[in-house]
């Protein structure tokens, strides 16, 4: 009757475990940056100047929580898929229409450009959160405020 008990014992504790893992608050598609947001500043790197959205221009990004995202700028929409690791984004993929674009719009995909990881077609961001802004750092200094 006792080896019967630390059997069960055993059952139970093997069983709570493999619950306990499979429960993780990591699942997949859960990312901090979900969410729509808007582009207010970007740097491209130390040797630039921050440039602030005009007042007339509005450049957004809707990430959503299955791992993909889309957005515009005033004349091109883009989408693509991308992952969170702790503090870091990477645009998996990155697909955008082609037509000449305003000065902000190719501050934005120049920024792109600069978070490219060489050799790769992914595009790498350090990010973290301050006063509800998402700010995106990547290369040479350069950084993206998103609110």
């Amino acid at each position: 009757m006792g080896r019967t008990l630390k059997v069960i014992v055993c059952a139970v504790l093997t069983l709570t475990i493999i619950s306990s893992c499979s429960n993780s608050d990591d699942s997949p598609g859960e990312s901090p940056v979900t969410g729509n947001w808007r582009v207010a500043t970007i740097k491209v790197s130390n040797a630039t100047l921050g440039q602030l959205a005009p007042d007339n221009e509005n450049i957004t990004i809707d990430f959503g929580s299955n791992g993909e995202f889309s957005g515009s700028t005033s004349v091109n929409q883009f989408s693509g898929t991308y992952e969170t690791v702790s503090n870091s984004l990477t645009m998996l993929s990155f697909t955008t229409t082609e037509v000449a674009d305003t000065q902000f719009g190719t501050a934005f995909y120049e920024a792109i450009t600069n978070a490219q990881v060489p050799n790769t077609t992914f595009a790498q961001f350090g990010f973290t959160f301050d006063s509800g802004e998402l700010i995106l750092t990547f290369g040479d200094g350069g950084q993206m405020v998103l609110e």
